[in-house]
């Protein structure tokens, strides 16, 4: 199973770049048939080597497995109804732990695929039998759970979709914790409950698939570059370049150079029902934009979502570049026209749907890539000056 040890190796190597982890903590485990791949205990996740995984019956004792991670059984129990496990040491969501007994995400992306992540304490969190026991059971009922003090555990029908939504956890509880840490009414926030709920971690895409290996190296470029600077959790986003009539379209925006979003070409006057596909071929109906990215930046959410709280509809950089370069990026709400959407972002180069994401136009890639990078850093700014006013 070579495919399988190296799909663990790749998650490791995702899940130290977004320093989900230190540098031995964490485990990952696959079932494939009767078989479950984990990591082994003391392994570094980010350096895994295909000796670093072992494998052994689904219903074989733990005893005979000497080598196994110290959270193998609570993966066993897990993998008797699902796929794959993968167990972080998330700072965000390990913090909120301590202060609330369910984290309940306000971003759109969390409310929609995460619901309510229940937070259970355990007198012995790590890799004890209480949690071998009641862990399996919890996430029979939920996507996502976090032990108190220790972090995340995350099931799902792949390690791809597992990744996706370990990558969420984190990002809602980012989210949820600055603005807390802020002191913003939370009551305030209006539920995020549009678009409709997402309930693929994919969306279907009606399209050309591209080969061309320039083109796919390009994408995977960018891509890679969103995901590496956490301008949108993993394999959410999308980026699209113009071509005449059509537009090279990829929806899995944030992803490290060793996956594999996929690329399409489409027409840019159909109207497709996934929203985000749709924000793209308007820009090109509407404009002479050859570039649109859109990312779910957790730094953009904190500031639209508090901005919201606060009765304001523009982010204002405070920083010395962004007050030259942007100098007020409007916060739109998502159930605005899309004609009205796409002129703003024209106009300004980037809009915030409030606690949605963010929709970036240019003549390039690279330059759009600029523009949402840069927000990211406007608005990091900000959550962090406001915490130091706060003290």
């Amino acid at each position: 199973m070579t495919d399988i040890k190296q799909k663990i190796i790749n998650t490791g190597k995702a899940l130290l770049a977004l320093h989900l982890q230190n540098s031995h903590s964490g485990n990952i485990s696959v079932r494939v048939g009767q078989k479950i791949y984990i990591t082994k205990t003391g392994t570094m996740k980010g350096h895994l080597n295909k000796k670093d995984i072992i494998n052994f019956d689904i219903k074989e004792s733990l005893r005979n497995v000497p080598r196994a991670s110290s959270e193998a059984g609570t993966h066993q129990g897990i993998l008797q109804y699902d796929q794959a496990v993968i167990h972080t040491h998330s700072i965000a969501s390990t913090l909120l732990s301590y202060i609330v007994e369910t984290i309940d995400p306000v971003d759109w992306l969390g409310s929609c695929c995460l619901k309510s992540i229940p937070i259970k304490e355990f007198e012995k969190p790590v890799g004890s039998p209480e949690m071998e026991k009641q862990i399996p059971e919890i996430l029979s009922h939920h996507r996502a759970m976090v032990v108190k003090a220790h972090g995340p555990f995350v099931r799902g029908s792949n390690l791809e979709e597992v990744l996706w939504l370990t990558c969420l956890v984190d990002c809602s509880s980012k989210i949820l914790l600055h603005l807390k840490m802020m002191g913003m009414d939370l009551k305030k926030i209006d539920s995020p409950v549009w678009p409709p709920d997402l309930n693929e971690w994919r969306i279907s895409l009606s399209g050309r698939i591209i080969r061309n290996h320039k083109i796919v190296d390009y994408f995977k470029m960018i891509s890679s570059d969103i995901f590496m600077m956490q301008l949108s959790p993993f394999f959410t986003g999308s980026i699209s370049v113009r071509d005449k009539d059509e537009m090279v379209f990829s929806p899995n925006a944030s992803s490290p150079i060793y996956f594999s979003p996929a690329i399409i070409k489409t027409s840019i006057k159909e109207e497709e029902e996934d929203f985000f596909q749709r924000l793209h071929q308007s820009v090109y109906l509407r404009s002479e934009e050859k570039s649109v990215i859109f990312t779910h930046s957790p730094y953009a959410m904190i500031q639209s979502i508090s901005a919201q709280i606060e009765n304001r509809n523009l982010i204002i950089p405070i920083d010395a570049e962004g007050k030259i370069l942007y100098p007020g990026i409007p916060i739109l709400h998502p159930e605005l026209d899309i004609k009205e959407i796409v002129k703003q972002a024209i106009e300004h180069r980037m809009v915030v749907l409030s606690g949605i994401g963010v929709l970036s136009v240019g003549d390039s890639l690279h330059e759009t890539l600029h523009h949402c990078s840069s927000l990211k850093n406007i608005c990091k700014i900000m959550t962090w000056v406001q915490h130091l006013e706060n003290r």
